[in-house]
């Protein structure tokens, strides 16, 4: 890493079916204001709904949680079985990206519309508008004059090299606007929308960021905010006091895995009071009880293996609103995607579901928990 960042413990705060991206409070509290209907914009062509669910410290950057809305595209294909995609998260940095932009232009307002005044110029005819001043009126010429102008016109030199230098020159103009383009994206922070001051560049994934950005980021999750690739030990908020107990059928099989016996995980948390790392410090939530199935396989031995060390972190549960029931102050699933069901398939999250080994591995994966 080009300079050491803290290495303070994180708080992991998501919900099932949603996702977390971390930008800056002023691009997010512009956004809810100012820039509200980009926003609702963003979440009708999306299905999504943009929440701040956590502000930093002294008025850093904030997680904003990306939801599906009831009703969109994204919950009328059945139960999300899968965190938000990258072009989606993607399609979310550029909006912040272009709300700080406009920010940009706001602050620096009459000194831009100063600047501009002398190349605005009146509409075409056809509406469209142009930045270059009128052409000079011509003298009129003599019909000697006349003449002379049409044949100096059909040079052979004139004809050919002037389009040939304006090609180039247009040529040279784009690569130029695409050069200046990939430059300003390389000195950007993608958390503040900033100028990057204090270059820190991530040693795994390269992305690089303000010093300070990142340094509050990673003590919300010590992730890279841009690919979410995991740095460190992630350790979550899940209530301490539950247990992971696990039992073994050989005789019942999961659809889809026949020929191997069932691993029943049952998960246990008795009532408690929300800790400093939770979202209402201090109030009542209630004790439950959760139970999920995997087929007594290689793999599925394996994924028994990833949950345990997953559960050990604390990052299996969290408290917060249930996407079922719609409960504040419950212990919910946190992204890491159970199967609570044997039969029914991904839409009742139970069994058959080819992909679901697989799925579940990648998830555990980006929080960090690596098959051995």
């Amino acid at each position: 890493m080009g300079s050491q960042v803290s290495s303070d413990e994180m708080s992991v705060r998501a919900g099932q079916g949603s996702d977390e991206v971390l930008v800056s409070q002023a691009v997010w509290d512009y956004l809810a204001a100012a820039g509200r209907p980009w926003l609702v914009d963003f979440e009708d062509k999306q299905g999504l709904r943009a929440d701040i669910i956590r502000r930093g410290e002294r008025g850093g950057c904030c997680a904003v949680r990306l939801t599906p809305v009831e009703g969109s595209s994204r919950t009328k294909t059945g139960p999300t079985e899968g965190p938000v995609s990258p072009l989606t998260r993607k399609a979310f940095i550029d909006l912040c990206r272009c709300a700080r932009k406009e920010m940009t232009k706001q602050e620096a307002a009459p000194k831009r519309k100063r600047s501009l005044l002398p190349c605005v110029t009146a509409m075409e005819p056809n509406g469209e508008g142009s930045l270059l001043p009128p052409p000079p009126p011509q003298p009129r010429r003599s019909q000697r004059q006349q003449q002379k102008y049409k044949k100096n016109a059909c040079d052979v030199d004139n004809c050919t090299v002037l389009p040939m230098q304006h090609e180039a020159m247009a040529r040279t103009g784009l690569e130029s606007s695409v050069s200046q383009l990939n430059e300003e994206e390389s000195t950007i922070c993608s958390i503040c929308m900033g100028e990057i001051a204090e270059k820190t560049t991530l040693d795994k994934c390269g992305h690089t960021f303000c010093r300070s950005c990142l340094e509050q980021a990673f003590q919300v999750k010590k992730a890279c905010p841009v690919c979410r690739l995991v740095y460190g030990q992630l350790i979550g908020n899940q209530p301490a006091n539950g247990s992971m107990m696990v039992e073994r059928d050989p005789d019942l099989e999961l659809p889809g895995h026949e020929g191997y016996g069932c691993i029943c995980i049952i998960y246990t948390f008795p009532p408690g009071f929300q800790a400093q790392e939770h979202p209402n410090p201090g109030v009542r939530y209630p004790g439950t009880d959760r139970v999920a199935y995997l087929p007594d396989s290689p793999e599925g031995n394996r994924v028994l293996h990833m949950l345990r060390r997953a559960f050990e972190q604390r990052l299996l549960f969290t408290i917060g609103t249930s996407m079922t029931t719609g409960m504040n102050n419950v212990i919910t699933w946190n992204d890491i995607h159970h199967k609570t069901s044997i039969w029914g398939g991904p839409r009742c999250f139970g069994y058959p579901d080819p992909t679901y080994l697989v799925r579940v591995t990648e998830e555990l994966q980006e929080k960090g928990i690596t098959p051995d």
